[in-house]
């Protein structure tokens, strides 16, 4: 690669815009030769650090988002409906687009922050070929990510998984995947916790309708996956079970306790208290919709702080805050 173009990615990693400030640093990390060995591969993204630094990084926080969320997106703070006014006078203006990057990393300096993003669809309405549904499975998904994170070192240190709705499925999958293969055992056995936002362990009801015809006439394999008491998600959840026991991983769940806007006039509790138990661990009701769980309002609320507690406690003295 042409070294000029070396400052001018430097530059771009310093960016307020969360997003081509990570996919530069991604750039950045994947041609620093002097330092790493790990590799980032698309859909993995750098939160912190996003530049070389001689402090060493004592453990990795990994964020994994649901269905039709993304890598920056569904880590954003609460969204705020500020007056004219109140935005005219700057009120707000501290608004992160990634509390992972702007709060954890300022609270966490010595942590890896590492967010994923995968494609998620409601409908196959457009799919066309039969393999492209076999891609969107969790098995599938739960392979190739697990390819990308072995690839950038993940379970090389401590490790605590971050995830909400779908995404927590993803990581109990893989996580039941990684103990059965000798060349991932490192992923399992640094495993210190998983805090789960609204997860729907035993599925959910949102999976068997839709506001859309088209949904219902044609659900993607993503939404049959999570109906509710389905006998995949059942056996999921012991297999995973056993592991989270054996290993004694640290678990922590947020569950919603407001309805979601599915539609016009149409507002349904999308992950009950009740599916959102994954029987181990705390269970801590919010009140919050399934979208805003995982958004804290700001940094002093107690979803951040008892999320920020739930990390430092499960990596334990691996924390330098």
């Amino acid at each position: 690669m042409n070294q000029s173009w070396l400052p001018v990615l430097a530059e771009m990693a310093r960016s307020p815009h969360i997003i081509q400030a990570s996919h530069a640093a991604r750039a950045l990390a994947n041609l620093d030769r002097d330092t790493e060995v790990q590799k980032y591969q698309d859909g993995v993204y750098v939160l912190h650090p996003q530049c070389r630094t001689s402090q060493p990084m004592k453990a990795d926080v990994l964020f994994v988002h649901g269905l039709l969320g993304a890598a920056f997106k569904t880590w954003r703070q609460k969204d705020c409906d500020l007056t004219e006014v109140e935005k005219s006078a700057g009120i707000h203006e501290d608004y992160t687009e990634c509390w992972p990057k702007s709060w954890l990393a300022a609270d966490c300096p010595n942590l890896r922050i590492l967010s994923v993003e995968y494609d998620t669809h409601l409908s196959d309405w457009r799919a066309k070929c039969p393999a492209e549904n076999q891609r969107k499975s969790l098995a599938y998904r739960s392979g190739e990510l697990l390819k990308k994170l072995k690839a950038a070192g993940v379970g090389d240190r401590p490790v605590v998984w971050v995830a909400h709705s779908m995404g927590g499925l993803l990581v109990k999958k893989m996580l039941v995947d990684a103990s059965k293969d000798p060349e991932l055992s490192s992923l399992v056995k640094n495993t210190k916790g998983v805090l789960f936002y609204s997860v729907p362990h035993r599925g959910t009801f949102m999976a068997e309708y839709s506001v859309n015809v088209r949904y219902l006439l044609f659900p993607s394999i993503e939404v049959r996956e999570l109906c509710k008491d389905s006998p995949a998600l059942r056996d999921l959840n012991e297999n995973f079970l056993n592991i989270a026991k054996d290993k004694e991983f640290k678990i922590l769940s947020f569950a919603e306790t407001l309805p979601t806007s599915v539609g016009p006039m149409i507002n349904i509790l999308v992950v009950p208290a009740v599916t959102a138990d994954l029987g181990i661990g705390d269970l801590i009701e919010v009140a919050v919709d399934h979208l805003n769980i995982c958004k804290p309002e700001k940094k002093d609320t107690f979803l951040y702080k008892r999320s920020l507690q739930f990390i430092q406690d499960a990596l334990g003295g691996q924390i330098i805050s």
